[in-house]
């Protein structure tokens, strides 16, 4: 095989290089530069390769410029996306199921591969890698199961090991992804809920996860308090490293256990409590309420097809309860399923 770099030849704009950036510029405005090819340095002169010579006057101005003739060489350029970068690589008429999203966490990469790619796996997570030179390994995301709500996840390219470091406004998480739940879209609403908390709060966090809501609510506010329950033994192990990693061990308290049987005889009630598990926050709710200070806040997340539904549920089971809630603040979290969504309520106790 030859050892020659492959060359494309075309009319080429030779310009002084004092000038060159600014008549590159001036090709980029114009879309006149091609810039699949690279240009050509010529002693004090630049080349730079054209897609048409029309309107050159108009870039280069009272410059010394000549048209010619070049031999230029492609660039190689980087996939703009997956899609591209599969293009060749999987039957064409399999390229419409290719996700258009996914999620980076740390050195991790998570995606969620339709049924129609599943024999073409491998190539979808070294493509992945390629697009992002800097992650490690790439986990198929399956679905989420048993008591401690952990999603399903196989490695489909790179690193068996799936641990790894998250950053997220200016904190830092350890995590497991086989082992612990973790949804790196919820970044602005716990940015959100982090804003709102307010110095000399007791926060309440039930569903407390790896500590990012948090952890996040004590490197903000360094003048509230923090209980962070969690039941999964794992998820709890890694919430005890990241309070440390972050340095907020005398604002968060970490509390190992199941919330209904630690809040059983609990007398003590929090102005904020956050109930962040969409899947059965509801049959919480009575919890929630009991532990809220009456004009305290409800941070609830619930999953339903629609946010009037899910309201509707909320109202309806508050009554039964015996208690009066106004809805402060509601919107559409995610997408999690076709026509089913987490939403989030801002529930204001009134009695």
């Amino acid at each position: 095989m030859s050892g020659k770099s492959i060359r494309v030849s075309g009319h080429g704009l030779k310009v002084p290089r004092r000038r060159a950036e600014d008549i590159r510029r001036r090709l980029l405005r114009l879309d006149l530069l091609d810039r699949d090819l690279k240009p050509i340095q010529l002693g004090e002169h630049v080349v730079f390769p054209l897609k048409s010579a029309k309107r050159i006057e108009e870039v280069v101005g009272d410059a010394n410029f000549e048209i010619i003739l070049c031999e230029f060489e492609p660039r190689r350029l980087k996939p703009r996306s997956l899609r591209e970068a599969l293009r060749g690589r999987i039957p064409d008429e399999l390229l419409e199921y290719v996700p258009s999203s996914y999620d980076l966490i740390g050195d991790l990469i998570l995606v969620e591969i339709p049924d129609e790619l599943k024999e073409y796996s491998k190539i979808i997570g070294e493509a992945l890698l390629k697009l992002h030179p800097r992650a490690r390994s790439v986990l198929s995301r399956g679905k989420t199961v048993g008591e401690y709500r952990v999603r399903l996840v196989e490695v489909i390219a790179g690193s068996e090991d799936t641990e790894t470091i998250y950053r997220e406004h200016g904190c830092v998480y350890k995590l497991d992804l086989r082992k612990v739940f973790f949804n790196p879209r919820l970044s602005g609403e716990r940015l959100r809920v982090a804003s709102l908390v307010k110095p000399g709060e007791g926060v309440l966090d039930m569903f407390a996860g790896v500590g990012t809501f948090s952890i996040l609510i004590a490197r903000r506010c360094s003048g509230c308090s923090v209980t962070a329950i969690e039941l999964n033994p794992d998820a709890y192990g890694y919430l005890v490293e990241n309070i440390r990693l972050n340095g907020v061990e005398d604002i968060v308290k970490p509390v190992r256990g199941d919330a209904r049987e630690i809040l059983r005889e609990v007398e003590d009630e929090y102005d904020r409590v956050i109930m962040d598990l969409p899947h059965s926050s509801l049959d919480f709710l009575d919890v929630g309420l009991r532990v809220c200070k009456p004009e305290g806040v409800i941070h609830f997340y619930g999953a339903a097809e629609s946010v009037e539904q899910l309201e509707e549920r909320v109202f309806e089971r508050s009554r039964s309860l015996g208690y009066a809630v106004e809805v402060e603040h509601r919107r559409e979290v995610m997408e999690i399923a076709p026509r089913r969504f987490t939403f989030v309520l801002d529930l204001r106790r009134l009695s």
